[in-house]
This record gives structure tokens, C-alpha cells and sequence, in this order.
């Protein structure tokens, strides 16, 4: 038979979720709308239905670990507590939301409140068990992901032969086809004859 326990827990609490949200007595409070979770947190859950989630999640722990107090469920729910520049520290969560889930789920008849704690009746046995069961027929669609904006990575030089770097030096003049000896020797000549004209004279 299938149990609680052969069912990964993020696909039981959504689904048991779901199945709460058609019970009347599962109803969040006025202040479930800004409330945070803990000490610890920032800022206030981002899910409109947090407060389903939350109850099942209260509920399925029950099933675990129960029977238990709300003392013992806010270590559960706890977490670091960001206290700037010094080393943070664990804080447990509210106790408040874990009171007020408990004594909806209590209305339900899914939950027996005595001496010992809050531990599940059998008809919180018997309901958990069908989630469980009915989890593993037809499990709940995933949940899409955030996609964030593409950010345009800066563009890289392309890829091929390294360009000179211009240096100091002025480029030399290219030398022309023609060479100038034949001028040279012209000249030479012209000395030569200047020479011989001076001394027949």
C-alpha cells in the first residue's frame, strides 16, 4: 500500500495543497496577505496561496514526526537570521501561522490535540494515505520556472590575425624601380672630362 513516505515530499504538499483549498475550515487569515514567515525572513512569501502549502506541509509533518507541539515545529521552520556584519544566526519560525494551521486542520478532523501533542486521527491517516496514493497516478504538473532577462554578453574581437601595433619609427620611402647608377656614372664621367679639359688648357 502506499504511504506518506514512498511519495517525495514537494509532490504530496502540493497536492494535499490543492485538496485543502475545497475545505472551509482551511481559511487564511486576514494578515496572511503581509505576514512574514519568521524573524528571519525579508519579506513575505510570493505566493498568493502560501497559506495551503503551508498547511499541508503542517499536516504531512504531523504524519512524520508527530506526536509534536507548535514549539517543536517552529525548529522546522526556522532559519538564518541575516544580522549584517555579524555571523548570522538561527531563529525559529512563526509560531503564530504554525497555531493558527493546527487548530484549522483540527476543524478538519485530521488532527487530535492531547496531552501528548498534536498526532493525526485516522481520518488524517486514511485522507494522507489517498494523497499519496493518488500522487503517485497522477502527479501535479511542475511548477514553470522564473526565466530571467538574457543579459547581452559583451561582443568579442574577432578571431583571426593579430593586427600590428603602429610603432614610433616614420616607414622608410620605397625605392623605385629605376636605379640611380646610371646617374652616378654620369656624374663620374662628367668629373673626369672637367679634369682632363683643365689641364690640356
Amino acid at each position: 500500500m502506499t504511504t506518506v513516505y514512498d511519495v517525495p515530499a514537494d509532490l504530496l504538499i502540493r497536492k494535499v495543497a490543492e485538496a485543502l483549498k475545497s475545505r472551509q475550515e482551511i481559511n487564511p487569515p486576514a494578515w496572511a496577505s503581509f505576514a512574514k514567515t519568521g524573524v528571519h525572513k525579508e519579506m513575505p512569501p510570493e505566493d498568493p496561496d502560501w497559506w495551503y502549502v503551508r498547511s499541508a506541509a503542517v499536516l504531512r509533518r504531523v504524519y512524520v514526526d508527530g506526536p509534536l507541539g507548535v514549539q517543536r515545529m517552529r525548529s522546522f521552520y526556522g532559519g538564518k537570521k541575516n544580522r549584517g556584519s555579524r555571523p548570522n544566526a538561527f531563529r525559529k519560525g512563526s509560531g503564530s501561522i504554525l497555531r493558527k494551521a493546527l487548530q484549522q486542520l483540527e476543524a478538519c478532523k485530521f488532527i487530535l490535540h492531547d496531552k501528548t501533542g498534536r498526532r493525526l486521527s485516522p481520518e488524517g491517516h486514511s485522507f494522507m494515505d489517498a494523497m499519496a496514493l493518488d500522487t503517485v497516478k497522477n502527479p501535479p504538473a511542475p511548477v514553470p520556472k522564473k526565466v530571467q532577462p538574457h543579459k547581452a554578453e559583451p561582443k568579442k574581437a574577432e578571431t583571426g590575425k593579430p593586427e600590428k601595433k603602429a610603432s614610433g619609427k616614420k616607414p622608410e620611402p620605397k625605392k623605385s624601380e629605376k636605379s640611380d647608377a646610371p646617374k652616378a656614372e654620369h656624374k663620374k664621367v662628367e668629373g673626369k672630362e672637367a679634369k682632363k679639359s683643365e689641364k690640356k688648357e
